[in-house]
């Protein structure tokens, strides 16, 4: 099983509006989906977010409409981002402290209430959840997953006998 992170960029509600203005992003809302099929835009998929149409945390199918979502593939998550999320199904939406926190730096959480981005966030075990905006935690997703790569690449030609050799530097302290 592989995780994924959805973005909402469709024209949405004038909530929407409010979060894309406010968190300067592209996205108002993020759905966290967890399959064994890479999901393409146009499929129906499993999600886990909070919402504030469905009033809080839930999991719901989801039809990823081609021109309101882009996805993201989350190769680092950790095994259990799932159940992490999904333990806090049914706990009530919270908007305000999201927008309040991108305008204002207000930068207060409220582990009983979640916004989409913060419980994604959450569930994926990154830093400052509360204060991730849909945008910004795609950048952490970005961010993550090159580093991630990074690593695979760098064991991977370290476990190359060929170029092993060719890799060991002198890192004796320069006299």
């Amino acid at each position: 099983m592989r995780y994924y992170v959805a973005f909402y960029r469709g024209r949405g509600t004038v909530a929407d509006r409010i979060v894309r203005y406010a968190t300067r992003s592209p996205f108002s809302h993020c759905e966290l989906i967890h399959t064994d099929v890479t999901p393409r835009r146009g499929d129906t998929v499993r999600c886990v977010s909070a919402s504030g149409r469905d009033k809080g945390v839930r999991i719901k199918e989801i039809t990823l409409t081609p021109a309101k979502w882009d996805i993201y593939a989350v190769p680092w998550a950790p095994d259990d981002a799932w159940d992490r999320a999904v333990a806090h199904v049914g706990k009530p939406y919270e908007l305000w402290s999201m927008v309040l926190s991108q305008l204002f730096n207000f930068r207060r959480q409220d582990r009983g209430k979640w916004f989409c981005s913060e419980l994604i966030a959450y569930a994926l075990g990154l830093n400052m959840p509360h204060a991730k905006s849909p945008g910004d935690l795609l950048r952490d997703i970005d961010d993550h997953t090159d580093t991630y790569k990074l690593v695979l690449e760098r064991v991977a030609a370290a476990r190359r006998p060929d170029t092993a050799e060719e890799d060991d530097e002198d890192l004796s302290p320069a006299t």
